[in-house]
C-alpha cells in the first residue's frame, strides 16, 4: 500500500494506479498484487518492485510488463534468484540459492547461465550441507558434465 502525496489516482474496476510527483506508480490488485515502479505505455517499464499476495517478491528491470533485464527474486520458501531475466523467465547469468528442503539440499547454491527458466550452460551446483560440487555443461536443469 502506498502511502504519501500523490498527484492522480484512478480506479478501474477491482484495480487502484497511483503517480506521485516523481512519476513513480503504485499499482495494487483486489487480489493482493502490487507494483511500484516506473511506467510506459500503461504498463511496467524500467525499475519497480512487484510482490504478489503469497510473499513472492521482484526488484529489478521491466520491459512491456514483464521482468526484464537484472532483478532479485525472493520466494516465500527461502529461494533467491539474483540475475538476468527475459520476458519473465530467468534467462543469462544468474545465482539461485535453494533453501527449500524439498528437491534440492536445503542450502544448495547454483551459479550460472540460464535459458528458459532452466539451469542451461555452464554452471556450478554446490550442496552446502556436505560440499559437493557439480561443475560443467548443465541443459534444461540436468547436468551434462565437463
Amino acid at each position: 500500500i502506498y502511502e504519501g502525496q500523490v498527484e492522480e489516482c484512478l480506479i478501474s474496476g477491482k484495480q487502484i494506479t497511483c503517480i506521485n510527483r516523481e512519476g513513480i506508480y503504485t499499482f495494487q490488485t483486489e487480489t493482493g498484487y502490487l507494483y511500484k515502479g516506473e511506467f510506459k505505455d500503461n504498463k511496467p517499464n524500467g525499475q519497480g518492485v512487484f510482490t504478489s499476495p503469497d510473499g513472492q517478491r521482484y526488484q529489478g528491470g521491466f520491459k512491456d510488463g514483464k521482468l526484464n533485464g537484472h532483478g532479485v527474486m525472493t520466494y516465500p520458501d527461502g529461494r533467491r534468484y539474483e540475475g538476468e531475466y527475459k520476458d519473465n523467465k530467468r534467462d543469462g547469468y544468474g545465482i539461485m540459492t535453494y533453501q527449500d528442503g524439498g528437491l534440492y539440499q536445503e542450502g544448495s547454491r547454483y551459479e550460472g547461465e540460464w535459458k528458459n527458466d532452466k539451469r542451461d550452460g555452464q554452471g556450478v551446483m554446490t550442496y552446502l550441507d556436505d560440499g559437493r560440487r557439480l561443475e560443467g555443461e548443465f541443459q534444461e536443469n540436468v547436468f551434462i558434465g565437463n
